[in-house]
């Protein structure tokens, strides 16, 4: 009963934290959030919704949450993730330049279900000495990228900017955005992500 009382707990508190790619010039990284039911596990189909005709996807480097922190100095940043995956932020881009030309908060173009795939393997943290230095890239039915997506931020960059703000949780994900995002989705398109060479998270839109 306990154990069950518990994982359920942390069930309901995990926080998706997406981190924005940025433009030119780096500034401090940029968040948003995505709910708990945007999660997309196990390589399961995504259907498209009805309120959008131009449905996309950013490929993005995974850290799981392994400690409870807040306000984590740069140096211990290391310590508070224990394994990097693969995940997507699939967005409706045609919602967001809606939101965006009203001044309005963009939220609903990528806080809807399903919304955050993510990769059923994990990579040990200690596999991976630098993030930066990761080979992730994804192909869009069986053609693969020619570059590997850049990856703008560390954890050292980010977890204590984003920990100054919100207390980080176990099991919480956090989401690095990459510059590889695809053009318009259809039904029949495959995505296919790779990490060190690694298929770790596929996605079919139906």
């Amino acid at each position: 009963m306990i154990s069950y009382f518990c994982t359920h707990v942390c069930l309901i508190c995990m926080k998706l934290i997406f981190i924005t790619f940025p433009p030119e010039q780096l500034p401090p990284p940029a968040f948003f959030f995505k709910p708990d039911t945007a999660l997309l596990r196990n390589n399961q189909p995504f259907f498209l919704p009805d309120y959008t005709q131009d449905l996309r996807a950013t490929l993005s480097l995974v850290l799981r949450i392994s400690r409870l922190g807040r306000s984590i100095g740069a140096p211990f940043a290391a310590r508070y993730f224990d394994a990097v995956g693969v995940g997507m932020d699939i967005f409706a881009h045609d919602l967001r330049q809606k939101y965006l030309l009203a001044h309005q908060p963009a939220d609903g173009a990528h806080a809807f279900d399903y919304a955050a795939p993510i990769s059923a393997g994990w990579i040990p943290a200690a596999e991976i000495p630098a993030i930066k230095d990761c080979a992730l890239c994804w192909s869009l039915n069986g053609e693969k990228t020619v570059q590997n997506a850049a990856i703008a931020y560390t954890p050292e960059d980010i977890i204590p900017h984003v920990s100054q703000f919100i207390t980080l949780k176990i099991g919480d994900y956090i989401f690095i955005n990459t510059s590889l995002t695809s053009g318009t989705l259809h039904p029949g398109d495959r995505l296919q992500a790779f990490l060190n060479g690694n298929e770790m998270l596929k996605v079919e839109i139906r």
